[in-house]
């Protein structure tokens, strides 16, 4: 079909994706947890993009003609699927969110996991279900967009400032909020927070956020999946400068912009100034691990090498693996870590199943606070002892050429293809890795001077191309 990726289903609608082909992606995702059980029964949530309803019932029109139940959640973020499959209905056989997460308005997609959110990648279910699906029977000729959701915030909460928005299933958002209650230490009091949902599900946790005695003061929170202002993609600087602006302007303490689905979360410290991902999965690893001595803190190729010099000096064992979150849960669940992070945003947390969550992440930024007493510049201060590009991205003609060329050029260096190719030297290296998700190649590049890294970057980049503005 085109749309299955490494880690999940995505596409144009409805060119790529739409309801029919979700239909049968349905029947094969039945089929496929049918070889394990006889009944199995499926949590199905949707984001804010409008093509979700329509999605979702054709979807679980597929779940019920390739013999399983659907337990229809409504709208929800990612991590919230992922805690209702695996922590409120542990008798759940699977999941499916429908989301592109942060691909702009156009796109759809599903995440899938197994019980206990246990997620499904192309080598450990996906290429099952792509096949199961060619032999679903002739879809229906069209569906309603049933179950019509609308989501609003509420319009008084009254007494309770955590009161689930319009349109969200309140069992569930009840539920999730008693999870994540477990995971507040010492937040900061009447802390002066800037948010950004991007109108996407962030917008569900306000509510939440102000009833740990925060000053919230957010844009972007209607829940609008045309994603009218920017896109839902927090990776991106252009869309972090309207976050960055009001944290300067109300004087905040911290700024969270968080992508369509809300498994990211991308941090803005005192200043104004983007915090990279990497030096918050060092940071909160080492927080971790005040509370789990020795355990391992996994973390994503292109990450510093700053992480795994605080996560050993933490007493902790750093742990590295490939990117994406399918192969981050994994390597969590079989080795037992405490945390995970990427450079992406994702955090993950052995308390939640080992899944992602943009939530837990930002608790666990608060408790740092809280627990410290010092701002997020001054705590990621330590971990600044590199300089790097951050990830550039290239178009190219031919993938494997260019891979070919830079193996050669630096045949004299430390090389893995654990993935794609990174390049060890002592005092510098770099990965470059073709995109999970969009046609482009990703450079990320480090090294122990500004100076350096500007020299280096010119180098690579020659045998690669030009780097999209």
């Amino acid at each position: 079909m085109g749309l299955f990726k490494a880690y999940d289903v995505r596409g144009v609608f409805p060119d790529q994706l739409n309801a029919p082909i979700a239909f049968r992606i349905g029947y094969g995702f039945a089929k496929l947890l049918g070889q394990d059980s006889d009944d199995p029964t499926v949590v199905v949530g949707i984001d804010a993009r409008p093509t979700g309803p329509l999605l979702a019932s054709a979807f679980m029109d597929g779940l019920a003609t390739g013999g399983a139940k659907a337990d229809f959640i409504g709208p929800c973020s990612t991590p919230m699927l992922y805690w209702a499959a695996a922590g409120r209905a542990p008798g759940a056989q699977g999941g499916a969110m429908i989301t592109a997460s942060h691909n702009p308005a156009k796109y759809n997609g599903i995440k899938f996991c197994r019980e206990d959110a246990i997620p499904i990648a192309y080598d450990t279910g996906l290429s099952e279900i792509e096949e199961l699906a060619g032999s679903a029977p002739e879809p229906p000729k069209s569906w309603a967009a049933d179950p019509v959701v609308s989501l609003r915030p509420p319009a008084d909460v009254g007494d309770s400032p955590v009161a689930a928005p319009f349109g969200l299933n309140p069992t569930v958002f009840d539920g999730y909020v008693q999870h994540l209650r477990r995971f507040v230490k010492r937040t900061p009091d009447k802390l002066k927070v800037a948010i950004d949902p991007a109108n996407g599900m962030g917008g569900v946790y306000l509510g939440f956020l102000r009833s740990l005695g925060l000053e919230l003061h957010a844009i972007n929170t209607d829940f609008d999946g045309s994603f009218p202002n920017h896109e839902a993609n927090p990776s991106r600087l252009d869309n972090l400068k309207p976050l960055c602006s009001l944290v300067r302007d109300q004087k905040c303490a911290l700024g969270i912009a968080i992508d369509g689905d809300a498994d990211r979360a991308v941090f803005i410290d005192e200043t104004g100034t983007p915090v990279g991902q990497d030096m918050i999965t060092a940071l909160l690893g080492v927080e971790l691990l005040k509370r789990h001595k020795g355990a391992a803190v996994l973390y994503d190729l292109r990450s510093s090498r700053a992480v795994s010099d605080a996560i050993e000096a933490a007493g902790g064992r750093p742990l590295r693996e490939r990117v994406g979150h399918s192969y981050m849960k994994a390597t969590m669940r079989k080795v037992g870590c405490v945390f995970g992070g990427e450079l992406a945003g994702h955090y993950y947390f052995k308390d939640n199943f080992y899944a992602d969550s943009a939530i837990i992440a930002v608790i666990e930024v608060l408790n740092a606070m809280g627990l410290s007493g010092e701002p997020l510049s001054e705590l990621i201060k330590p971990l600044r002892k590199y300089a790097q590009t951050g990830e550039v991205n290239f178009k190219v003609a031919n993938t494997d050429a260019v891979f070919a060329k830079v193996q050669e050029a630096y045949k004299d260096a430390a090389i893995d293809l654990l993935d794609g190719i990174t390049v060890s030297y002592p005092e510098w290296w770099f990965n470059l890795r073709a995109s999970n998700t969009e046609p482009l190649v990703r450079l990320n590049l480090e090294a122990g001077s500004r100076e350096q890294v500007q020299a280096k970057f010119k180098e690579v980049s020659a045998l690669i191309g030009t780097p999209e503005e």
